[in-house]
């Protein structure tokens, strides 16, 4: 005898019913978590565009502040340490190292370590340009003003780096001046620096 297996109409609809719903149940679910996880993507995307763009302006002072630490130690030492250099040179130091206590809390290690050996160079030049003791004996002043400048250069590499605008260095070659293509006028003549960064001879213009 052969059996026919059948099912009522009603029960074959509510499965269908149910495996609709299951189905669009489990579509809601997939997209929610595709939602979230786009919406967590643009979120960490933010935060590190907000990041990069804070430790430009954060790298933008360190720089100019360091730089006019430089200037003002250099003015006063050739100054002889008069009163209004030695003044710009204490303000120029307490701006210059509220901004490097900054960049060591946001920066990247290597744009620490470089920052960190710039501040201290300019700090033994400030500690030299006003007659204090420094790490340095006996003091060096034009010594540590040359190594205050090689510690931006690798500062400057340091953060661009960070910053994606490369990794090559965009350090200025031994005694760069500027005027390597340069036909120099009859009469002019272009100083010779030596290794130490002294002047040790004129070559004639060609």
């Amino acid at each position: 005898m052969e059996v026919v297996a059948s099912f009522h109409p009603f029960i074959v609809t509510a499965a269908s019913d149910w495996t609709g719903a299951a189905f669009g149940f489990a579509g809601i679910i997939v997209g929610g978590l595709i939602t979230l996880a786009i919406a967590w993507q643009t979120r960490i995307a933010a935060e590190r565009s907000w990041m990069r763009d804070s430790r430009r302006q954060i790298y933008d002072r360190f720089l100019t502040k360091a730089q006019q630490l430089h200037v003002a130690c250099e003015a006063c030492y050739a100054a002889e340490r008069d009163a209004a250099s030695v003044k710009a040179v204490q303000g120029a130091h307490s701006d210059f190292f509220q901004v490097y206590a900054v960049v060591q809390t946001v920066g990247q290690h290597p744009v620490v370590e470089a920052s960190r050996k710039h501040g201290y160079r300019l700090d033994e030049l400030k500690k030299e340009a006003l007659g204090e003791e420094g790490v340095l004996h006996p003091p060096a002043f034009g010594f540590v003003s040359k190594r205050v400048r090689a510690a931006r250069h690798d500062t400057v590499d340091a953060m661009r780096a960070e910053l994606g605008l490369g990794t090559k260095s965009v350090r200025p070659p031994p005694n760069y001046h500027g005027f390597e293509d340069v036909d120099l006028p009859d009469g002019i003549l272009l100083k010779e620096p030596s290794p130490d960064g002294g002047d040790v001879g004129m070559t004639a213009s060609r």
